[in-house]
C-alpha cells in the first residue's frame, strides 16, 4: 500500500536500536481517519479475494492500538468487534479466555482476556491488529479463540515487522493459518533507515 509506505517513511520514527517503529502521528496515538478508511478498504478487498467476507461473524483485536482499524473494518462489513482486554475489569464476571504474555512494547507481563459471553463455537473470526512483530500477541489470541471453539479465518496487521519473525512463529504453531499484512518491513536500523520487503 503505497500511501502507508509513504507515511511510514515521512512520519515514522525508528526507536529502540531499530526494533520499534513509532507511528503514533497517524496510527497509534493520533489517527489519520482518511488513511484508516483506505486501510479498511484494503482488508475488505483481501476478505473478498479469500472468499471469507460473508463467513466472518466477528473481528477480534487487542486494546488499544488495534481497536481503531478493527472498528473501521467492522463498520464496513457490519460485524461486531471484540477486543481482548489487558486488565480484568470487575464487570467481567462470566468465564474468561485468558493468556499471559510479555508485551513486546512494554516489556512486562500482560494478561489478555476475552469474555466467553461474546465468543463461541458458532463464530468465525478474523484477527486484526496494528502490528505483527514477534507473533506473541497473535498466538495468544489464536489460542484463546480456539479454546472458545470458534474458528480463526486468518490474522492481519497494518504493518508487519518481518525481521522480528512473527509470521514464522505463527506458521510453526498454526501452519495453515492465513496471515495478511498491508506493509511488510524487511529491516530497520538505529539510524532510521527502513527497508520494505
Amino acid at each position: 500500500m503505497d500511501l502507508l509506505k509513504k507515511m511510514i517513511l515521512e512520519q515514522g520514527q525508528v526507536i529502540e536500536d531499530g526494533e520499534i517503529l513509532k507511528v503514533d502521528s497517524f496510527i497509534d496515538h493520533q489517527i489519520d481517519t482518511g488513511l484508516m478508511k483506505k486501510i479498511a478498504e484494503e482488508f475488505i478487498v483481501h476478505f473478498k479475494e479469500l472468499g471469507i467476507i460473508n463467513k466472518i461473524t466477528k473481528i477480534i483485536t487487542i486494546e488499544a492500538s488495534g481497536i481503531a482499524v478493527a472498528v473501521v473494518v467492522g463498520m464496513f462489513i457490519e460485524r461486531p468487534i471484540i477486543f481482548a482486554r489487558k486488565k480484568i475489569p470487575i464487570t467481567l464476571i462470566e468465564k474468561l479466555y485468558s493468556r499471559t504474555i510479555i508485551s513486546p512494547t512494554k516489556n512486562d507481563k500482560v494478561e489478555l482476556v476475552i469474555s466467553s459471553k461474546y465468543l463461541g463455537k458458532e463464530d468465525k473470526v478474523f484477527i486484526i491488529d496494528d502490528f505483527l512483530a514477534t507473533g506473541t500477541t497473535s498466538i495468544a489470541l489464536i489460542e484463546m479463540i480456539k479454546e472458545s471453539g470458534a474458528e480463526v479465518l486468518g490474522t492481519g496487521a497494518i504493518i508487519e515487522n518481518f525481521f522480528q519473525g512473527g509470521r514464522e512463529k505463527i506458521h510453526k504453531k498454526f501452519p495453515d493459518l492465513e496471515i495478511f499484512s498491508l506493509v511488510s518491513i524487511e529491516s530497520m536500523n538505529s539510524s532510521g533507515e527502513i527497508i520494505f520487503k
